[in-house]
């Protein structure tokens, strides 16, 4: 029984041993025919496509406007210059070899040490950070494959790559990927970029030239030295390093290299361009299309795609040909202009129809359109307070409801109307047309924070933990926002309530990969009906009779809103930014303008009126050949008739000094009175005698030279077209107050403090305290924020400050210590205003 036993096992392990040899051969085969199937499929799709490699080019990439017409052909228009590889620089090569490949002439396509290096690399990492493609098998996807991320492409990859090497020389494959290798910014082989980034030949390139060229392939968008010089050159100088290391240069070669500097602006090529001031929204659509398709710039520059947009060709052109004009901004500092930005989108769609990225914006540079992050002001009024709170009870909340016009502190936090003019209450309506500055902050008080944040979410905007705070109804925020967000939070005003996402794709198409790709529109209800309608009604408003009176187009409908924010650096009447954010039934716009960075030489004297008016000229040219429509109310919206009460003229006479004459001065100011007035100004002696000092003025400022400090009251009168006065303002004597200010205030210390409402790098908001923002006039608001030391320019129609500078016993900071405003007790219950401030 034993014997038998043992028999059986043996049998048993005699089997098993069979098995495995036979499974063994098996893999064996398998290895070896996968083997042969991997080369002769690399042979055919060589031999299928052999012509790539000797034209090395392919049909351009089109990209077209909304109408379908060619706005550009990315590959340029002309045969590109093949080097041969005997003309080429051994540095050069050595410098792609070190980077790229060192072991290329090694290996037979497919290097398995690198491979099993970048393995071992990703299990440390966790990632799938390494690459292990050779230069052959670079040129094998560059020139065969498309750039889909997927097991099977890397498979045709590595059988074409070893099928190159079979068909082709060392020499013969390097010299194939230095002349189709993508160098950036729409440059391939190592020939045209030189002659782009360099201007000169390859063959005349130094050691850091060369490691330039060689550390682009890796990332050709973040590595260009004109996009990220300073990522550009810690990845040449690792290159250099690398030539060291591997002893293709020495110490004092690579020393001199790291220390040369790098190319700073590109040389003229032939070929197609962009139009003048196209590139803005050309290298946006770029970062859309990887980021939002998966088709990266390098597949777009290696041709065969269509890329359909939603530029308007009418609307970008309208764009460059007013911001080509100075005139159109404020002026000048003493080394640099007024920077400046502005966005139009389908008020629809949000598809952007055009965008300026800066008045010299640098291709692949800072987009101010998109990238930059300021405080919006007033104009952020509508969508952080008046918007929500509309929408969340109609009834309640609507262009008639009286709101709180009462000077006031919410927990300390005491903000301020702009000529220091105070009433009981206000409409909802008027607060808006007026830009007062107490109302939004009383209603923000009254729905809570947390409805402003959460609709503020909906239409794209996400706030910072530190700005739940009342400061953000008068645009106070920490960080800042871009004209690109803005115009994107208008769109629900004119859509019924449903905000788009602002994108300038359609659809992108590659017919030989047999690709289509379509944008999903990103559309949601943000407001109900006719909650939306209600704000949209004000907003119109605002700019028939209001502070963006500067925004009307003769002939069309247009609502909007204006806003800006006090200078750090100057004085009271300078301003740090200048918004305009409107529409008309066709597109949503948002226009800034400012200093970057401001300081004692560079201060914007104009305020708001500046970007309506660029609003208004850009739009009016842009729909010229247009039919004229009007807005139109969605269905169930109830249109609230608004009570049309003659709003109360209040004049304000604010006595200064001008330091260059010594002459004492009163500002006069008002806002309110009919719209199309003209005003008469009176002065009132002591003796009761009335002067007319000036008579039929448009502007809603004067200033008035006094010959002696005779304690005078003022009076404003209105006119209507016909002649006919309207009702007169209150007669109001000359406040003192600045001019007590500025005589007390410390030598060269600046009333409004040197840090109010901005970081320390300049950007943002600070410790959040609210940005002062302005009030009304003929063309717009002003920044001035109280204590000002000169006055208003006459007749500009600039405005007086809306906010004023903490007086003594304030509790919300001094001049040079601003605190952030503290948030509500419980958010969503009321708190109760300190009526001794009141």
């Amino acid at each position: 029984m034993a014997a038998k036993a043992k028999k059986k096992v043996k049998k048993k392990k005699n089997n098993l041993l069979m098995i495995a040899v036979s499974f063994a051969i098996f893999l064996v085969l398998s290895v070896i025919g996968g083997y042969f199937a991997l080369l002769y499929a690399g042979d055919r799709m060589i031999e299928q496509n052999v012509q790539k490699l000797q034209d090395l080019k392919a049909e351009p990439t089109v990209i077209y406007d909304k109408n379908g017409k060619e706005i550009i052909s990315l590959i340029r228009q002309k045969n590109r210059v093949y080097k041969p590889i005997n003309e080429m620089p051994k540095t050069l090569i050595d410098a792609f070899l070190a980077v790229e490949d060192k072991r290329f002439y090694e290996h037979k396509g497919v290097d398995m040490v690198r491979i099993g290096g970048a393995i071992v690399n990703d299990i440390k990492k966790g990632s799938l950070a390494e690459g292990g493609s050779t230069i052959t098998q670079q040129l094998a996807r560059n020139v065969f494959l498309t750039l889909d991320q997927t097991f099977w492409r890397k498979t045709k990859e590595m059988s074409i790559a070893i099928g190159l090497e079979r068909k082709y020389s060392k020499d013969q494959i390097l010299e194939m990927y230095l002349n189709r290798v993508y160098l950036g910014e729409g440059e391939f082989g190592v020939e045209d970029a030189a002659q782009y980034y360099f201007g000169k030949s390859v063959s005349d390139v130094t050691v850091a030239e060369a490691a330039m060229l060689a550390a682009i392939p890796k990332a050709p968008s973040t590595y260009s030295p004109f996009n990220n010089p300073e990522k550009a050159k810690l990845r040449r100088d690792t290159v250099i390093r690398l030539m060291s290391e591997q002893g293709i240069i020495t110490n004092e070669q690579k020393d001199a290299a790291q220390a040369e500097a790098l190319p700073t602006k590109p040389h003229e090529v032939a070929g197609g361009s962009l139009k003048k001031g196209y590139r803005a929204f050309f290298d946006n659509m770029l970062k859309e299309s990887e980021a939002e398709f998966g088709v990266t710039e390098e597949e777009l520059y290696r041709g065969g795609w269509d890329i359909y947009t939603t530029f308007d060709p009418k609307v970008q052109d309208a764009m460059v040909e007013e911001y080509a004009n100075a005139k159109n901004f404020p002026k000048d500092g003493a080394k640099r202009g007024v920077e400046s930005s502005m966005i139009v989108i389908d008020a629809k769609t949000g598809g952007i129809a055009g965008m300026v990225g800066g008045r010299n914006y640098a291709p692949k540079g800072f987009n101010y359109a998109t990238d930059m992050k300021r405080q919006p002001g007033s104009s952020f009024k509508p969508i952080a307070v008046f918007a929500p709170a509309v929408n969340k009870d109609i009834n309640k909340w609507n262009a008639n409801s009286q709101l709180s016009n009462k000077r006031q502190s919410f927990n300390g936090y005491e903000p301020r109307n702009y000529n220091n003019r105070y009433t009981e209450s206000v409409s909802m309506s008027r607060a808006m047309i007026d830009s007062a500055n107490i109302p939004p902050v009383w209603l923000l008080n009254e729905i809570g924070v947390s409805e402003s944040l959460a609709y503020l979410k909906k239409v794209g905007i996400e706030l910072t933990p530190n700005d739940r705070n009342l400061a953000i109804a008068l645009g106070g925020l920490n960080q800042g926002i871009s004209p690109k967000q803005m115009a994107q939070a208008y769109t629900p005003f004119v859509n019924a309530g449903v905000v788009s996402e602002a994108h300038s794709i359609s659809k992108v198409e590659n017919k030989d990969e047999g690709v289509v790709r379509e944008y999903q529109p990103k559309q949601s209800e943000a407001l109900k009906p006719e909650a939306a309608w209600e704000i949209h009604t004000m907003l119109e408003k605002a700019v028939q009779e209001g502070t963006g009176k500067a925004a009307r187009i003769s002939g069309r409908h247009v609502a909007g809103k204006t806003g800006t924010t006090q200078s750090i650096a100057g004085d009271s009447k300078a301003n740090k930014d200048a918004w305009f954010v409107g529409y008309t039934p066709e597109y949503v716009g948002a226009v800034w303008m400012g200093f970057d960075p401001e300081d004692k030489q560079h201060l914007m004297h104009q305020g708001s009126s500046m970007t309506a008016q660029m609003f208004s000229k850009v739009m009016g040219t842009a729909l010229k050949g247009v039919p004229s429509s009007d807005f139109v109310r969605p269905e169930g919206a109830v249109q609230h008739k608004q009570e049309e009460v003659e709003p109360e003229i209040q004049l304000a006479a604010d006595m200064t000094l001008d330091t260059s004459t010594n002459k004492l001065m009163v500002v006069l100011s008002w806002i309110g009175g009919p719209d199309g007035d003209t005003y008469d100004l009176y002065r009132i002696s002591e003796s009761g005698e009335r002067k007319l000092i000036s008579a039929g003025m448009k502007e809603t400022s004067y200033v008035d030279v006094l010959d002696s400090p005779k304690q005078y009251q003022y009076q404003v009168v209105p006119r209507n077209a016909q002649g006919e006065e309207g009702t007169p303002s209150k007669t109001v004597p000359i406040d003192s107050k600045k001019l007590e200010n500025m005589i007390n205030q410390d030598p060269g210390h600046n009333e409004e403090g040197s840090n109010q409402g901005q970081n320390p790098d300049g950007t943002g908001n600070g410790n959040g305290e609210i940005p002062p923002d302005q009030g009304t006039g003929e063309t717009g608001e002003h920044t001035n924020n109280g204590g000002s030391s000169q006055p208003p320019n006459p007749g500009t129609g600039e405005v007086p400050p809306d906010i004023m500078n903490p007086e003594p016993g304030q509790t919300n900071g001094s001049s040079n210590e601003i605190q952030l405003p503290p948030p509500p007790q419980e958010d969503g219950q009321n708190q109760s205003p300190d009526a001794s401030n009141g």
